[in-house]
């Protein structure tokens, strides 16, 4: 697989992400949500564009 470390990166982040939302630990889980996804759209972007 071409894109391993990159897929890798973002499923460790969701999975994390996951267990916080879960833990009822954060304030706001929307706005986490949303930088969330900001940060996986510019993973996505650096990681699995062809050079």
């Amino acid at each position: 697989m071409r894109y391993t470390w990159t897929s890798v990166a973002i499923i460790v982040i969701w999975v994390t992400a996951a267990v916080l939302m879960t833990s009822d630990r954060l304030p706001n889980p929307e706005a986490f949500f949303g930088f969330l996804m900001a940060v996986t759209v510019f993973l996505s972007y650096i990681g699995f564009r062809s050079l």
